[in-house]
Parts: C-alpha cells; sequence; structure tokens
C-alpha cells in the first residue's frame, strides 16, 4: 500500500539556507524510519542542490556542519539522488512551509504542525524524534505509555492519564484500544484509515452498508481511530454506487410559500 506524507515543520530562527537544510534533514530521517531504502529527493534551492552535489564550495563553518549531516543522512540509504525542481513547480510544499510558519503555538500538538526544538547542528542536539515528526493522534498516547511523561498542564495531565487506561502498547510498538464490541482493536493512524474504510466497504466482504453499519463491521474486525464516524461518512459520500443508489427523494426541490386563507377552514 502506497500513501503520502505530509508534514509541515517550524524551526527555531535560521537563515532560508539553514531552513533548507533543515527540512531536507527530517525529511530523510522521517523517510529512514519509514524503512526506505531507495530515495529521490527533490529541492527547489538551486545553492543547497549544488553543495550537496559537490558544485559548490562551502566557506561557512555552519553551512559545512550542515552539509555534513546531510551527506551522513544521505549515505544510510543504499541508493539516493536529488534533484533541483524549480519555484513554480513546487507549489505544495510552498504551502506546508506557509502553515508551519503561520500556526500558533497551542496548535502544535492538535497535529497540524510539528516544532523542533532544536537545529540538528547545535551542540547537545539529540537525535530527531522520528515521533514527533509523524505527528498523528496515536503519538500522546505512545509517549506517554513509553515514558510515563505527562504535560505541564494538570488538566491535561487527569485527560490523558483517564483515556490511556483505554491503551496498551506491545512490544512491537502497535498500539491497541479496549472497545465495546472487541477485547483489543488495532488503533490506527491517519496513513492507513482510508484501506481500511475502502476493504471493509467495498472489498471482498464489503457490501456498500451505511455508516454506523460501516464503523461497528470496522470495530469486529479490528480496527479503531479517532473521528471513525466523520471519516466514514466523508467516505460514503465520495462512493460513486452509494451516491447512485442511494435512496432518491422524488419530490422536487420548491422554495417554501405562504398560504393564505380568506376565512377559517377556506383551505
Amino acid at each position: 500500500m502506497g500513501y503520502i506524507v505530509r508534514q509541515s515543520i517550524r524551526t527555531v530562527k535560521l537563515t532560508n539556507n539553514e531552513a533548507e537544510y533543515e527540512a531536507m534533514i527530517a525529511g530523510l530521517e522521517l523517510a529512514k524510519s519509514l524503512g526506505t531504502e531507495v530515495i529521490e529527493a527533490k529541492c527547489d534551492c538551486f545553492l543547497v542542490m549544488n553543495q550537496v552535489n559537490g558544485m559548490f564550495e562551502v566557506k561557512e563553518e555552519r553551512m559545512r556542519r550542515y552539509l555534513d549531516k546531510l551527506q551522513v543522512t544521505l549515505h544510510r540509504f543504499m541508493e539516493w539522488t536529488l534533484q533541483h525542481v524549480p519555484y513554480d513547480q513546487n507549489s505544495e510544499v510552498d504551502a506546508l512551509a506557509n502553515l508551519g510558519s503561520s500556526v500558533d503555538d497551542d496548535e502544535f500538538n492538535s497535529g497540524i504542525a510539528v516544532q523542533l526544538m532544536k537545529s540538528v547542528v547545535e551542540e547537545g542536539h539529540d537525535e530527531i524524534n522520528l515521533t514527533s515528526l509523524t505527528w498523528e493522534w496515536r503519538n500522546k498516547y505512545i509517549d506517554y505509555l513509553k515514558t510515563r511523561k505527562l504535560p505541564s498542564d494538570p488538566k491535561e495531565s487527569i485527560a490523558l492519564c483517564t483515556k490511556a487506561t483505554r491503551f496498551i502498547l506491545f512490544e512491537n510498538g502497535i498500539l491497541f484500544r479496549r472497545t465495546f464490541y472487541v477485547l483489543l482493536a488495532i488503533y490506527l493512524g491517519p496513513e492507513d484509515t482510508e484501506y481500511v474504510l475502502r476493504e471493509v466497504h467495498e472489498g471482498t466482504c464489503g457490501n456498500h452498508s451505511g455508516i454506523e453499519s460501516l464503523v461497528r463491521k470496522i470495530i469486529r474486525v479490528g480496527y479503531c481511530w479517532i473521528d471513525m464516524e466523520k471519516d466514514a461518512k466523508d467516505f460514503m459520500q465520495k462512493c460513486d454506487e452509494c451516491q447512485r443508489y442511494d435512496l432518491m427523494i422524488h419530490q422536487p426541490e420548491e422554495l417554501l410559500h405562504s398560504v393564505l386563507s380568506p376565512w377559517p377552514f377556506m383551505k
């Protein structure tokens, strides 16, 4: 199964070229954590691309450290290529960059964007938290079950402790949730939900059931995630057969109009 992972990242204050290096290194770390061995990286910064390929000389010490870090990361792959993408063909990446710079600080834990607190070339910098690079609804439970670290806000701590009792984290990193229909259901991330919806709804055992029936069937199969009802509704609205053969309202659309009666019981 193939899917696209889109991630918006905010870093500390950097120059444009430093930000390009930070984004490139973070993306490569994310790709490596997903098990990628062959990668085709693309960059819209002509200077960074030529410095990596050895065409341009790096004079500043800090940029040299960025280049060394990026080359070490690239050589962790069996095969890699780096291509230049013109600015006018990179609109989607520009939108993600604008998103990372426009969100408020209190929105970073909501899954909109991820914030890296230190530069990758700073002294004492820890390895990039791969879990935070792919922030999703499971991460706060996984982090808590691994480290038992609570948020600074007392209300958030109480809510997290209460909700975390419903989850179990296995040694292989799979998160399970206790449900009423089955004892344990795999708590899916956003990259797997559409595949499960499609297989259950219209796969081998699918019958294009309704929203509530589809949600219950997914849970009985052994999967669940946050906002299942909303995702199921959105999925069914995009299903051609469900929309084509759904019950139709034969009454024509008409604007409401008042009914006048000169005397009682005339109508």
